[in-house]
């Protein structure tokens, strides 16, 4: 069995003055990797893969130090491009994302399309890792299409109901995959 933990990054400070790859966690956003660690810290666990975006790479980092497993950085897990800024209506594209899955604006990335790439980009990891427990450390719209491609009933609402950190256990036999929603 391969055990995936599936984490959405910490707390972050967005600032329309940064680019959204590059936004750092907040105070409260550190003090929650150091829970993270501390709450992961009997689990055996082979190897770290993040998101190319500081805020996810920052999430994992104490567990990386605890560990001794270096983080491996995976284009595929980024956040899915929604808009090409930031502005008050991005909560509206996000429920109108999540209505339609083929929605995107010029230049931007649907939710199929993200869907694809985070799925593939998770079972790949599985393949190369096989019975092994991996860490895994990405963002809330690109978290919320894979767990709607194992459960087709994950929503808008549940992509909501998200936390900052959130934690998410996937167990693969096979190919076949469970998530444990406790």
């Amino acid at each position: 069995m391969t055990q995936i933990i599936l984490i959405r990054h910490a707390e972050s400070l967005p600032s329309s003055k940064i680019r959204e790859t590059d936004w750092p966690l907040s105070s409260k956003g550190f003090q929650q990797t150091e829970w993270l660690a501390q709450k992961l810290k009997e689990t055996t666990i082979h190897a770290i893969f993040s998101s190319p975006y500081r805020r996810a790479i920052a999430t994992v980092k104490p567990l990386s130090v605890q560990t001794g497993k270096k983080i491996q950085i995976d284009q595929n897990l980024r956040e899915r491009k929604l808009c090409e800024r930031f502005g008050k209506d991005w909560h509206d594209l996000i429920r109108k994302a999540w209505a339609d899955f083929g929605f995107s604006l010029p230049g931007c990335e649907s939710g199929y399309d993200c869907q694809k790439r985070i799925v593939n980009c998770i079972n790949n990891i599985v393949r190369q890792h096989d019975g092994q427990t991996l860490i895994v450390s990405s963002h809330g719209n690109a978290i919320g299409l894979f767990l709607n491609s194992i459960d087709t009933s994950f929503s808008f609402n549940d992509w909501k109901a998200m936390k900052n950190p959130d934690i998410f256990e996937i167990n693969y036999k096979g190919r076949c995959s469970i998530w444990h929603k406790s």
